[in-house]
């Protein structure tokens, strides 16, 4: 096993000077040591986090996920009294994909969501460990590009308009997890990522589709697609149920994201 001194030498000597050269190119990338501090970044990364250059950001980490004042700095508008308590659960979600791509050498990418003026910011984030010649993982870089995660996102909206609340089709009578989920389907999330936005097993969103939703839109037996279709017709694509209006990390592998889900317990601090 390295040295801290060695991984050291490698990331100052090898990866930074490597780095370099993205550091004024349009596009979000950053480089993690094995403490999971920030070694280097893009500006537009840093930007994008509050930041003029990239030296600000340097030595941050998902780590301290429960820094309240630092949370605020890195999340400026969006850290709000409602948001707060989901805004660190998101943090931690990353430092906890971060700890797996450290212990496993795997490539995790996912969908990165944050709420903002009624619509959600949206990116494709890949974490990929950087192997030292011996064969350990001393470091993480990722990448990061604009995405759409929600088929409608350009349309959300979390106020309804009460002259045209008829247009959602028995809103009335719905709870609020059936709104969840049928304004999840209406754009194009499946089963699995539900659960994972709702933080619910996959058989509970196929039981509330099936018993309760189904039956609820006329629609026989259970049939998703169906009912995405009856919904998206009806507009919930563009009706954010307020309880959804928060940030989310979104894994894009099911096996890795149940894994993630449960990672917290029993695993120690890199």
């Amino acid at each position: 096993m390295l040295k801290n001194e060695e991984k050291r030498m490698y990331i100052d000597g090898t990866l930074v000077p490597n780095f370099l050269h993205l550091i004024d190119q349009n596009i979000y990338s950053v480089l993690f040591d094995y403490n999971l501090n920030i070694v280097i970044c893009t500006n537009q990364s840093a930007r994008s986090i509050g930041f003029k250059q990239w030296e600000e950001a340097k030595g941050l980490s998902f780590r301290n996920y429960e820094d309240t004042e630092l949370a605020a700095k890195i999340f400026a508008e969006h850290y709000t009294e409602q948001l707060m308590d989901s805004l660190h659960q998101y943090a931690q979600k990353i430092y906890e994909i971060q700890k797996i791509v450290f212990t496993s050498k795997s490539v995790i990418s996912f969908i990165d969501l944050l709420p903002y003026s009624g619509k959600f910011a949206s990116y494709l984030v890949t974490y990929i460990p950087i192997l030292h010649p011996s064969g350990e993982v001393i470091a993480i870089q990722s990448f990061a590009v604009e995405s759409r995660f929600f088929s409608h996102q350009d349309y959300l909206k979390v106020i309804i308009d009460q002259s045209k609340e008829n247009k959602y089709l028995h809103l009335d009578k719905l709870t609020v997890r059936q709104h969840e989920i049928i304004f999840l389907l209406a754009n194009g999330i499946n089963q699995d990522q539900c659960a994972q936005i709702l933080k619910i097993s996959r058989s509970t969103i196929g039981n509330i589709i099936a018993n309760q939703l189904c039956p609820k839109f006329g629609i026989s037996g259970s049939n998703t697609k169906l009912l995405a279709q009856i919904a998206l017709n009806h507009e919930y694509h563009q009706l954010i149920p307020p309880s959804l209006y928060r940030p989310y990390i979104v894994v894009l592998d099911n096996k890795l994201a149940a894994q993630i889900e449960n990672y917290t317990i029993g695993l120690k601090d890199i």
